[in-house]
């Protein structure tokens, strides 16, 4: 199996699992300081566009895997989607500048501000951003040390005005020196002899009125330093095993797509493909995804979407001290580092004999570019309760998750009643969005042979106790699988009219099966609640107010018709808003020191 979607990408299979939990790498980035309070104390306005949430890191977080570390300023709305840094245009720009230089995966992209920033940078935001006294600027240097303390590091790139200010504050602090404009010539003092410094352009400058000859010669520029310094010292930089290294006066200002390998399983294939994907709402309060037949802010498309998607707060918790905004700060290593390889790479079709049909063939018009992502939540192996669920939202195309939305979380309601918390896998009944698509071929979707195929597989991986089908399309489908023994109990929708009585009906069902239970005695009741979604069934960097709230994601209309190719993400109105939270005394006094 193969789609033009993938070049240059590898296999979608391959995902970033999240920051290693046996290392201090989520502690740190739960360590983010209070970026709103910081922004209105100093600045005297919101000076960070948090409503997103902040956006860590790109690469590799493993010990001895990092021999290039790439700083720019901050991340945009394509960052904000995929959580993870440099995953729009720049980054693409970039990626290509590693590629010239032999480096395809020993690299790390970090920024000077995990948040959005308001406007350009400027002197208002410098002593943020480089001062000694600034939580953010102690906050990024515990980060840098700390990859520079697990790595070999060889190579610094700095794109822009803020990363090469930011990466001489960081030399000067580890006893260095170091000029922005000649990062080159820095001598890097505690950081070691073996580490290169280069600066390079913003390759956003070109949009903003810059020249890109001028762009293309500065790029030239830091290459054949990187080249001379080889070639000094062949054993300085050695080039990734499936790397080449080309002359610097060969380059040309292109783009490269973002490796699947550097985002979270089930990311939307069209996020990382070498331009902008998204554009953000002037109220900052949602960000559209368009499909590579879409267009940015959907120029010469009439697009309308129905609902204001204002959500409420109903279910949500989260420990003193988590912000609606961020993921986790209490108990940052709960998150979902995704299936395994063995099923990620079933799950994207690309096993054996076990590939998705057609979708388009068959009729369904979701758009190939957003791939197969959102299949599946929670834990595959040997799960007490395999449930088989139709597609009831949108939200999983953006969390990448199955069933994250209203009906997700009041499944999760359910599935406390029967007593489970994490012995639980659910399915989505097929990998590509089906609402608003013609019954006849969702029907001919589910019963299609490859389709059967591939689910029968996943029953034999995952050796489920009992089968909980939920909806008339995950009944059609449980028809069609060789289940043997496996108990097999039906249930409606959450769309469905009185889904409560029936889902009261299933319990009364799942009470008298034998399946492992996490509560020692569930209650077996439900009245219509819901719940959050478990951060543990999430990928690392799903903020909290993401799979929470009701359904967060809607699907324009086109010309009256709904449309394959425009999603978008709203906040909550109850998260949109949250005041910042108040300084901690030590912040304060920080601050003030930056003050003086």
């Amino acid at each position: 199996m193969w789609n033009e979607y993938w070049r240059d990408r590898g296999d979608p299979w391959e995902y970033d699992s999240g920051p290693p939990r046996n290392r201090s790498w989520p502690r740190l980035f739960a360590e983010t300081p209070n970026y709103r309070a910081i922004g209105v104390d100093v600045i005297g306005r919101e000076a960070f566009r948090w409503h997103f949430g902040p956006m860590f890191y790109r690469g590799r977080l493993r010990d001895g895997q990092v021999k290039v570390l790439v700083i720019g300023q901050e991340g945009a709305q394509d960052e904000s989607l995929s959580h993870r840094s440099f995953t729009g245009g720049t980054g693409a720009r970039m990626q290509y500048l590693l590629e010239h230089i032999g480096i395809t995966r020993s690299y790390l992209f970090l920024n000077t501000f995990v948040y959005p920033i308001f406007g350009q940078y400027n002197d208002s935001l410098r002593p943020l951003a480089q001062d000694l006294a600034s939580p953010i600027v102690d906050h990024r240097h515990d980060i840098l040390d700390y990859t520079m303390a697990r790595n070999d590091v060889r190579l610094v790139i700095a794109v822009g005005r803020a990363a090469k200010e930011t990466v001489a504050t960081w030399v000067k602090a580890n006893g260095g020196s170091a000029q922005p404009a000649n990062l080159h010539r820095a001598d890097t003092g505690r950081l070691g002899p073996n580490l290169k410094i280069v600066g390079v352009r913003h390759p956003g400058g070109a949009s903003k009125g810059g020249s890109i000859s001028t762009i293309i010669a500065d790029f030239k520029s830091a290459i054949g330093r990187i080249e001379r310094w080889a070639a000094a010292d062949p054993a300085w930089l050695p080039i990734d095993p499936d790397g080449e290294r080309l002359a610097a006066r060969d380059y040309r200002y292109r783009s490269a797509p973002i490796p699947f390998r550097d985002l979270p399983f089930g990311t939307a294939w069209r996020l990382g493909r070498g331009a902008t994907s998204s554009n953000r709402s002037r109220d900052q309060r949602s960000i559209q995804i368009f499909s590579a037949d879409g267009k940015y802010n959907g120029r010469g498309h009439r697009l309308r979407y129905e609902s204001d998607a204002a959500g409420s707060d109903d279910g949500y918790d989260a420990p003193p001290g988590d912000l609606a905004y961020e993921p986790p700060k209490d108990e940052y290593r709960e998150f979902d580092s995704g299936p395994g390889r063995s099923f990620a790479r079933l799950f994207q079709g690309g096993s054996r004999g076990f590939d998705w049909p057609d979708f388009s063939a068959l009729g369904l018009r979701a758009h190939p570019s957003f791939g197969f992502g959102p299949i599946y939540r929670g834990r595959l192996r040997r799960p007490s309760l395999l449930v088989l669920a139709d597609q009831q939202s949108h939200d999983d195309q953006f969390i990448a998750r199955a069933l994250t939305g209203d009906a997700g979380q009041h499944l999760q309601a359910f599935l406390t009643a029967a007593g489970l918390t994490e012995r639980y896998a659910i399915l989505r009944v097929l990998p590509v969005d089906t609402l608003d698509e013609d019954l006849a071929d969702v029907r001919a979707a589910v019963d299609h042979p490859d389709t059967v195929a591939l689910y029968r597989e996943v029953l034999r991986r995952s050796r489920p106790q009992v089968i909980v089908a939920v909806g008339p399309n995950a009944r059609r489908l449980t028809g069609h699988l060789d289940v043997g023994r496996t108990p097999i109990v039906t249930m409606k929708a959450f769309s469905q009219s009185r889904f409560t009585v029936d889902w009261r009906r299933a319990l009364g069902e799942l009470r008298s099966l034998r399946y492992s239970k996490d509560i020692r005695r569930p209650s077996f009741s439900y009245d219509g609640q819901r719940e959050q979604i478990p951060r543990g069934d999430l990928p690392y960097g799903t903020l909290r107010w993401q799979a929470s709230s009701g359904d967060r994601a809607l699907k324009a209309r086109r010309s009256g018709r709904p449309s394959p190719d425009y999603f978008k993400l709203v906040m909550p109105e109850w998260a949109f808003d949250l005041d910042p939270e108040p300084l901690t005394a030590r912040q304060r006094r920080r601050l003030d020191s930056l003050r003086e």
